[in-house]
């Protein structure tokens, strides 16, 4: 078995040729492009190490990779409008996805919406879990930054 190799993962919303590269953290060179539209600003995550998630610019979808898979076969999760942010739980049990100015929060395992939260009065442009993933921070274009409980 290999070394485990160190890569970055940077997104590109002005790319005609791809929307996430996978780059080589000390070389610099690219080791493997996801296509398929552009990612929004904020909009890039990682889910349990297996697959890459980004939210489409401008649209209303999530644009899903699965890492390992060699045609990079792009799948599409369908949102009630534009995603502005994105975030997954460390532990890859949540999805939060900033939509207007309400926050959507699925359960990844069921795929169930589980609320939707609305408290901002402007667009959501920020998420982030706290490290044990009971929290999240939502942060907007109104200059709030809520913090919100995960129920488990």
């Amino acid at each position: 078995m290999s070394a485990p190799l160190e890569v970055i993962v940077s997104s590109d919303s002005a790319s005609q040729l791809w929307n996430c590269t996978v780059f080589d953290l000390h070389s610099g060179s690219s080791l493997l492009s996801y296509r398929g539209g552009n990612s929004a600003a904020r909009s890039l995550a990682l889910l349990r190490g297996e697959f890459l998630l980004s939210g489409q610019l401008g649209k209303n979808f999530i644009n899903v990779w699965e890492i390992q898979r060699k045609d990079q076969l792009q799948q599409k999760i369908v949102c009630p409008g534009v995603v502005t942010c994105l975030t997954v739980s460390p532990d890859g049990a949540f999805l939060a996805a900033g939509v207007a100015e309400a926050v959507y929060l699925w359960e990844v395992c069921t795929g169930k919406l589980l609320c939707v939260l609305s408290r901002h009065y402007q667009d959501v442009t920020c998420l982030k879990f706290t490290d044990d993933g009971s929290h999240f921070v939502s942060a907007g274009k109104d200059n709030l930054a809520l913090v919100w409980s995960v129920w488990r």
